[in-house]
C-alpha cells in the first residue's frame, strides 16, 4: 500500500495538527516505505522516529532516539491518549498532516485524520492555518511570512500549538506561554536545560518560582528590573536588553557580558539552539554533541571554520559585531538566513531553490 493512498482515502476526516520545516524536513521514503519525523515530543522528552508502513494500512514503530529540542519544529505524541499529531510531510511531492491512533499492541499507529494543503513560505504551517492577516504590521500576510508574530522566533520553531490556551497558536502569539515577558524577550535558549525553551517555559531557571512571580526569571543572577542598556526599559520588558540591535530572542549573549548564554551540551561555546539537530559530518552525532562539528580533527572551540562550509567563523558579513555563524540575519538584509537566497549580500546566490518548489535548499530535504 502507498502512504499516499493512505492519505487520500475516502473515510478520512481531512484534519490534523502538526508542522514541520527544519535543516532535515519529515518525509516518507517509498522505495523502503518508511516514515521518519525528526522531532516527536512525549511530554518534555524528545525523539526521532522511524515508523515502516504495513501491508493493513498500519505504521509500525521502527525505532525511537533520543532527540533535542533546537532548530526543528515537532510532531507531538499524547501518551495519555495515544495520539501522536504529525507534521507535514512530504509524500511524493504532496504535503500531508494527519492523526495517528496507538492501538491495543502498542506498536502500531492507525490514522484517524489527515488533509493536505499548501505551504507558501515553506514555514511548514498550511496557508489556511495562517491566514492572512499581518500579526507583526511589517506588510507581509502571516502565510507569506517566516515569523508571523516579529518576536525573533520563526515560525517553523513556533509551530501551530497553542502553548497557553489562550485561542492564539504560538507562531502568531508575542507571549506563547502566557507568563506576562515577551518571547522576543525569552526566546529560544533553554536557561534550565529542562527541554523546554524559555518562550513556553513558565518556570524558565527552574528555581520554582514563575517567571511572572521571579525578578531573575532567566537565572543569571542580576535582577531584571535592572536596566542593562541604560534606555529606560527594565530588562524584563526589554526585547533588547543590550541595544545591540538584536533582539534578545535571536541573542546568544544577552546581557553582552561576552559569554555564550543557554545550552552547550558539547561545551564549543556554539549555543545548542543553533548547532540544532543536524550532523555535518554525517558521522553520526548532531551537531549539538559533535565537538568537531565539520570531521576536520581540529574541535570547534578552535576551529575557524567548525561547520566546513569554506567561510571563517569569525566573518562578520554585516559587520553588527555578530560572526556570521551566531548571525540569523548575515547581511542584515531583514531575510532570515534559513529563507535568503544570498546570505552573506555579496550578490551570488548561495542558498538557491534548486527545485523550484517555493523552499530554499536549506531547509529542503529533497531539493532536486
Amino acid at each position: 500500500m502507498k502512504l499516499a493512498t493512505l492519505f487520500t482515502r475516502s473515510f478520512c476526516l481531512l484534519m490534523a495538527i502538526g508542522s514541520s520545516v527544519s535543516a532535515q524536513a519529515d518525509s516518507y521514503d517509498s522505495s523502503i516505505g518508511v516514515l521518519q519525523l525528526n522531532l516527536v515530543t512525549v511530554g518534555l522528552d524528545k525523539y526521532i522516529v522511524q515508523l515502516r508502513l504495513e501491508d493493513d494500512g498500519r505504521l509500525k514503530i521502527l525505532s525511537a532516539v533520543p532527540a533535542v529540542y533546537t532548530k526543528s519544529t515537532f510532531s507531538t505524541y499524547d501518551s495519555n491518549s495515544g495520539r501522536l499529531s504529525t507534521t507535514v510531510i512530504d509524500i511524493d511531492g504532496d504535503k500531508y498532516r494527519g492523526i495517528f491512533q496507538l492501538d491495543s499492541s502498542g506498536t502500531h499507529f492507525t490514522l484517524l485524520n489527515a488533509r493536505t494543503g499548501t505551504d507558501t513560505d515553506g514555514d511548514g504551517l498550511f496557508d489556511n492555518d495562517e491566514g492572512e492577516g499581518d500579526a507583526d504590521g511589517d506588510g507581509l500576510a502571516n502565510y507569506l511570512d517566516s515569523d508571523s508574530d516579529g518576536d525573533g522566533i520563526e515560525d517553523y520553531i513556533e509551530g501551530d500549538r497553542d502553548s497557553d490556551l489562550d485561542g492564539v497558536i504560538d507562531s502568531l502569539d508575542t507571549d506563547a506561554d502566557g507568563d506576562g515577558i515577551l518571547d522576543a524577550s525569552e526566546g529560544v535558549l533553554d536557561n534550565d536545560n529542562d527541554g523546554v525553551a524559555n518562550y513556553i517555559d513558565l518556570d524558565s531557571d527552574g528555581d520554582g518560582t514563575l517567571d511572572v512571580d521571579d525578578n531573575d526569571w532567566n537565572g543569571d543572577g542580576k535582577s531584571d528590573d535592572l536596566d542593562t542598556d541604560g534606555d529606560g526599559i527594565s530588562n524584563r520588558e526589554d526585547s533588547d536588553d543590550d541595544n545591540d540591535g538584536i533582539q534578545d530572542s535571536r541573542d546568544f549573549d544577552v546581557d553582552g557580558d561576552g559569554i555564550v548564554d543557554g545550552s552547550d551540551a558539547d561545551s564549543d561555546r556554539i549555543p545548542d539552539a543553533l548547532e540544532g539537530i543536524v550532523d555535518t559530518d554525517l558521522d553520526g552525532i548532531f551537531d549539538y554533541l559533535d565537538a568537531d562539528d565539520d570531521g576536520d580533527g581540529v574541535p570547534d572551540l578552535l576551529d575557524d571554520d567548525s561547520d566546513g562550509n569554506g567561510l571563517s567563523d569569525s566573518r562578520d558579513s554585516d559587520s553588527d559585531g555578530i560572526v556570521d555563524d551566531l548571525d540569523y540575519d548575515d547581511d542584515n538584509d531583514g531575510i532570515y538566513d534559513s529563507d535568503d537566497d544570498d546570505i552573506d549580500g555579496d550578490g551570488k546566490i548561495d542558498n538557491p531553490d534548486s527545485d523550484s518548489d517555493g523552499i530554499r535548499d536549506s531547509k529542503d530535504s529533497d531539493d532536486d
